[in-house]
């Protein structure tokens, strides 16, 4: 599997490092994005049901807070004491915690109560009983067995051999996480409500993905990786889209990696809790996606039956594969696995379905939303083109462009990046924008 899946994820690090995806977002719309999104949220509709079934009660509570949290108190702050002689004429600023950490919040909160629901006997003993896992000492043995410090290195558990029908195998959820990784990319630049994604932002994405799913499968992980949809959810509720965030998430994150006890200490978060926090996150996922429909003129018969075909069929078409795995047996195993894979990804059939259909069937880009989608004007941006690639870059790029004036050129990097000292590099409606 390890090989397979490396061998593949060439394929996705090709897409992004050569800019194939380029040609394929001219032609999505607002239509193929509400469907990839939309599906991504339904088709994780049973997680917070298997994890909520220990006690549907906890799981509810935890949700209820999170949405008292965000949706009444959310202008609550918390005064934050001042360092040094107070200024009358300046006003004490306020942590809004409500806002920024409502989640983090209920999950303290409720495994709190849980705690104490333990300790009282409210829960049974028993580990045979599903109940069981709504403890907050259900999992307390992953810490105990985790080791202090552990190091995960490539061919940990043997070279990687190569299999071509594995391979193949491996290529369709290559190629259908990028499609749902492009969704993911629109959503989040809508989350954040800041101007459309260039070419070259996505390109690097996808190609950071795949160059992950090499790492995943040269440590003998045997998956690949992908943009966490949920996530996006998290930057709507919580109002927070910085990238020195992110930063410092993925450094905490590596550190539990190593630091393997702190990495088993959050394991150990009561199943029920994380049911009750799924359900808004989820939610919150799946009006992300339906929210594009706002571009798109939803009373044309057109546009209702592109939209509504690939969303039912990605509904029904994994659900029938599931109650019916044998109505698609073709009698190879390698055939029978790209064909699961295949029907049985719901972004994907929702996602390719819809782009085929929204570009073949007669309308007009007004009505199919495109003009205001590719135009931002849902954002009042009059940005231009070194704009919209500034958003998208970083603040040591354009000195680094004196060096290597070359990289605008490379597909996956930042184009027309200017700045007061970078005039020479600049086309020249952005240097009468910038004066």
């Amino acid at each position: 599997m390890s090989g397979a899946l490396m061998l593949a994820s060439v394929c996705e690090i090709s897409l992004g490092a050569f800019g194939l995806l380029g040609v394929l977002l001219k032609y999505i719309g607002p239509i193929t994005i509400a469907n990839t999104i939309s599906l991504i949220g339904i088709s994780l509709y049973r997680l917070p049901i298997i994890y909520g079934r220990p006690n549907f009660i906890i799981a509810l509570s935890c949700t209820l807070l999170v949405l008292i949290f965000i949706l009444y108190f959310n202008k609550i702050g918390i005064p934050v004491p001042r360092i040094g002689k107070e200024n009358k004429n300046k006003p004490r600023s306020k942590f809004k915690i409500f806002q920024l950490i409502p989640i983090l919040l209920a999950v303290i909160i409720m495994w709190i109560v849980t705690a104490i629901l333990t300790a009282c006997d409210v829960f049974t003993d028993n580990r045979e009983d599903v109940g069981y896992m709504a403890r907050a000492d259900a999992k307390v043995d992953i810490i105990y067995t985790s080791s202090w410090l552990h190091v995960t290195y490539p061919g940990q558990f043997g070279f990687p051999k190569l299999s071509l029908a594995l391979t193949l195998g491996f290529l369709v959820p290559c190629l259908s996480s990028s499609i749902k990784s492009v969704g993911d990319y629109y959503a989040a630049q809508k989350a954040c409500e800041i101007p459309g994604i260039p070419d070259s932002a996505i390109s690097r994405g996808i190609l950071i993905e795949g160059i992950g799913s090499i790492i995943s499968g040269a440590v003998g992980a045997g998956h690949a990786t992908t943009s966490y949809s949920s996530n996006i959810a998290l930057i709507k509720l919580s109002k927070t889209g910085s990238r020195s965030v992110m930063y410092a998430t993925g450094i905490i994150i590596l550190v539990f990696s190593f630091i393997g006890k702190a990495g088993a200490a959050l394991t150990t978060i009561p199943n029920p809790i994380l049911g009750g926090v799924m359900v808004v996150i989820i939610s919150t996922l799946l009006s992300i996606g339906l929210s594009n429909l706002k571009y798109v003129d939803m009373t044309s018969s057109r546009n209702l039956l592109v939209f509504g075909l690939p969303f039912m069929a990605g509904i029904v078409l994994p659900a029938a594969m599931e109650m019916h795995p044998s109505a698609m047996k073709t009698g190879s195993d390698d055939a029978d696995r790209i064909i699961y894979v295949i029907f049985g990804t719901p972004m994907f059939i929702g996602g390719v379905l819809a782009l085929v259909l929204d570009n073949t069937v007669p309308g007009t880009r007004e009505s199919r939303g495109m003009t205001t989608w590719t135009s931002h004007a849902d954002l009042g941006s009059s940005l231009s083109s070194a704009d919209v690639e500034q958003v998208f870059s970083w603040s040591w790029y354009p000195r680094l462009l004196k060096v290597a004036p070359f990289l605008p050129r490379i597909p996956f990097m930042p184009k027309n990046v200017c700045e007061n000292q970078l005039y020479d590099n600049c086309p020249k409606e952005d240097l009468e924008l910038q004066s």
